[in-house]
């Protein structure tokens, strides 16, 4: 893990291995870093010794000026899955919460200044690899494997984000259940939720109520995340599709 200076020169490094050991999954194995005051925040699955031991997927803060560790945070249990989910910095009701998909299938919120878990929610029978997009205090994530609770597969999940503890029972808002959307992030824009499944179909949904508006294929195979400008959405697909969509 490196810092560099703005010309280019290693402000310092740390040795994830070396100290923290890692479980060898298939691709990457870390997320993009978070940077939040004065942390720099990573998180990805290891396995070491002492209270490290058991394989988890957990979150390191560092001293983003110096690369010292700040805090270690364990919020689940074992992992199913290598994952790339980044997690996002949100305040909701006075509390700054680090929020994310973890490698056991469940979002979790953390405070980002000490690693300790508020609550979480329990998504899908594998690892989470999109990031959850928050607005307000409500949390929307979304998976394309086995739900939890049912035979179905995938999910777009509207959280209630004020809880405290298991609030997977108690703050569910809405859910869409078989929209295999396990790559791309939503967006939220005013009223609405936009997100591409797997398949590169895109979905405008009610962000109150999760009531499915329209459905628009836009290729064959979805990964990469729409962003909203300008009135339209951005969205592009695996095999080199582009598309400007006019919402309607």
């Amino acid at each position: 893990f490196f810092c560099f200076s703005g010309d280019g020169k290693i402000r310092w490094s740390f040795s994830l291995t070396e100290a923290f050991g890692r479980i060898s999954g298939y691709g990457g194995r870390t997320h993009t870093p978070v940077v939040d005051g004065d942390l720099v925040i990573l998180s990805y699955l290891n396995s070491s010794w002492g209270d490290q031991a058991p394989g988890r997927h957990r979150y390191f803060a560092f001293d983003k000026q110096t690369g010292e560790v700040v805090w270690v945070s364990t919020p689940g249990g074992p992992p199913k899955d290598t994952t790339y989910s980044t997690p996002v910095v949100v305040v909701i009701n006075g509390q700054r919460l680090l929020i994310g998909g973890n490698a056991d299938g469940a979002i979790y919120a953390m405070q980002v200044r000490t690693g300790e878990k508020v609550w979480g929610f329990r998504l899908s029978k594998r690892g989470i690899n999109s990031s959850v997009v928050v607005k307000g205090t409500k949390v929307y994530a979304a998976h394309s494997e086995e739900n939890v609770d049912n035979s179905s597969l995938g999910r777009v999940v509207c959280i209630d984000g004020t809880g405290s503890g298991d609030i997977t029972k108690t703050h569910e808002v809405w859910r869409f259940d078989g929209c295999f959307a396990g790559y791309t992030s939503p967006v939220v824009y005013r009223d609405r939720v936009y997100i591409v499944d797997n398949s590169a179909n895109l979905y405008g949904l009610d962000a109150e109520t999760g009531e499915v508006y329209w459905e628009h294929s836009i290729g064959t195979v979805g990964k990469g995340s729409p962003v909203w400008a300008d009135g339209k959405l951005y969205a592009q697909e695996v095999n080199g599709g582009f598309h400007i969509v006019q919402p309607g």
